[in-house]
């Protein structure tokens, strides 16, 4: 899938904002690629809101690999 370059910036800052929190530097099941990766599912999905990709990751993907 091709990103626009708003789109893609979007996208760096959110990864960039997810891999300084807490949340994944205190777990250690998932990598910074996997973390992007599941960034790119999610905007393939459609999804487009920062904060809900954001909340998705922290969340869920993150609180699910340290279960």
């Amino acid at each position: 899938m091709a990103y626009d370059t708003s789109t893609v910036q979007m996208l760096r800052t959110i990864l960039d904002e997810v891999l300084a929190t807490p949340a994944f530097t205190r777990q250690k099941h998932r990598s910074a690629v996997e973390v992007a990766e599941r960034i790119l599912w999610l905007a393939s999905q459609g999804e487009r809101e920062p904060e809900a990709i954001k909340e998705h990751v922290l969340n869920e993907y993150l609180a699910y690999a340290a279960a």
